[in-house]
This record gives structure tokens, sequence and C-alpha cells, in this order.
């Protein structure tokens, strides 16, 4: 939890995931704020189920189902919606919005366009530590420029990206972390993807065959189990 400020929690996994049930485990019954990347089962299908059982400061988001902003106001949580520059704090806890950008949002046509272009890509920071939280919008789709980081959670499962190569030349991260589902049908991680982080030298975690990533931050250093 950030010093001064309540946890954030990113995304909420689809419904099977249980994300409400695992806040209760580790007593978390208030939240600073639920960020929703983009309206996809696997992202969002939680959402309303952590609204209705842990009390939630503001849903924020570029796009949302009308089940999730329902959920959110029938929670009495405030609607909050971000495009690039925005920042958000919690505490010691920075998150800059550094995609998508706000013409994108506002384009006739965003309402049809894949959600995963659209999807929020965030840079957390906290004690020294930085952290690129990228959604499902593949470097290929959203050019940013993040600058180094520590841990890079590799956008859209470990799909395949045209622009991977250069995201990490660009962030340069000590550890990638997957979350995939085993033995999933999408063939994720692609294994393009696996051999550029290999060639880049990140080391990788993912979730199909490590179970739960945990980054412990602490004052001076973080660690990973």
């Amino acid at each position: 939890e950030p010093a001064g400020g309540g946890p954030v929690l990113v995304d909420a996994g689809p419904p099977e995931a249980n994300v409400a049930e695992a806040l209760d485990d580790r007593g978390i019954d208030r939240l600073a704020a639920l960020v929703i990347t983009h309206p996809e089962s696997d992202h969002d299908g939680g959402a309303a189920s952590v609204l209705a059982r842990v009390a939630v400061d503001r849903l924020v988001f570029a796009r949302a189902r009308r089940s999730t902003l329902a959920a959110a106001r029938a929670a009495g949580s405030r609607l909050t919606r971000v495009a690039e520059g925005a920042l958000l704090r919690s505490g010691a806890l920075r998150l800059e919005v550094l995609w998508p950008p706000p013409e994108r949002l506002a384009a006739p046509d965003s309402a049809r366009a894949d959600a995963n272009l659209l999807s929020l890509v965030l840079l957390a920071r906290w004690r020294g530590f930085e952290a690129l939280l990228s959604g499902d919008a593949e470097a290929e789709a959203a050019p940013i420029a993040p600058g180094a980081v520590d841990v890079l959670k590799v956008a859209h499962h470990g799909s395949a990206d045209t622009g991977l190569e250069g995201l990490l030349e660009e962030a340069d991260p000590r550890l990638a972390v997957i979350s995939v589902g085993a033995d999933n049908p999408y063939g994720h991680p692609t294994p393009t993807t696996l051999a550029e982080l290999e060639a880049a030298g990140t080391a990788v975690m993912r979730t199909d065959r490590d179970g739960e990533v945990e980054v412990d931050v602490g004052r001076d250093a973080w660690s990973v189990r």
C-alpha cells in the first residue's frame, strides 16, 4: 500500500479470476482507484464484482463498458476518464498515462476501433522503482518513450509485436512479466516475443509457468517472487 495513500488496482481480470476475493484475502477493503485499461472481459470482466465488494474511490478509464460504468455509479465511485498526459497519485505512488492520446479517443471512429489500440499504458513510479504497465497496447501500435524502467508488463499477453525490440532498447527493463493463461488457444506468448526478450538480456517471468508474480519494493531495492 503506498505510503500516505490507498492501494490502486489496475484491471480486474475475467470474472473467473475472482479478483474481488483475492483483495479480501489480502485484507483490502478500500481502493484509492480501480484503473481499467480497456473494455475487454479479460481485463474488465471482474470490475463489477470488485465495485460491489470493495469501496472504490475512483474508477479510472479511457474506455470502459457501460455495465462497469453503471456499477461504479451505483457504488458511489467517481468516474475519471484519462488520456496521455494525465497523472494519478495515491500517496507516494504516481501513475503517468502514456497512451492513448486524447485526439485518438476523440476521433469519430474511436468507438469502433480495436479496443487494444486504445488500451491505457501506464508508467508507475514508487520509491525510485518504475514499472511500465502496457495493458494490451503493443508497442507497434502505441509508440511511447517511457525511459528506463525496472519492470515491463509485456503487452497483450506476449503477442507478436514488431515494436517490442525498440521498446526494449528504450526501456531496458531488468524484468519482463507476461500475464498469460496456461494452454491458451492463441499461442501466447509467441516465440518471437520470447526470442526478443532473450536477445535483450531481459529476465522473464510468466504467470502460466511461474504463477502469481509479486514484486516487493523496498526503500533501497526491489525483489520478485
